[in-house]
């Protein structure tokens, strides 16, 4: 099984588990589908819903993507690879936090605190109509 798939799972398990609460109300990773054109990832703006961000998975690469609605209607797209010692960062509280060592980034990657020193890897994001368009090359 994939992460997104075991993520998937425990997210369900979840809510399965929360008696008493709207599973709206639920945090969980809020992945949807991007369509791959040559360097680009496709996401269509409605697939964030009420949601600020969404994660996608992109083949050729390790982590899924992080893509934040910014409050001006812009977005930005960050890998979710920990610039510390690589492990996967989770949308927590409006940032970035690394689960293993408890580095935080900023939505835009900037760093909040340490131990890393380095940023996320930033992509070039873009609107195109209702599209949001994620370049695969790191800006």
């Amino acid at each position: 099984m994939n992460r997104r798939g075991f993520l998937r799972q425990m997210e369900a398990a979840a809510v399965a588990g929360t008696v008493g609460l709207p599973a709206s109300g639920c945090i969980g990773f809020h992945y949807v589908n991007a369509t791959i054109r040559s360097d680009r990832a496709v996401v269509r703006r409605e697939a964030f819903g009420d949601q600020r961000y969404v994660l996608i998975d992109v083949p050729a690469l390790p982590l899924p993507l992080y893509v934040y609605r910014n409050d001006d209607g812009s977005y930005t797209t960050v890998s979710t690879r920990c610039m510390h010692q690589g492990c996967q960062v989770e949308p927590v509280a409006g940032h970035l936090v690394c689960p293993c060592h408890g580095s935080e980034y900023t939505n835009d990657g900037t760093v909040l605190r340490g131990p890393t020193r380095l940023p996320l890897e930033r992509y070039h994001t873009e609107l195109d109509g209702e599209d949001v368009v994620v370049h695969l090359v790191t800006a």
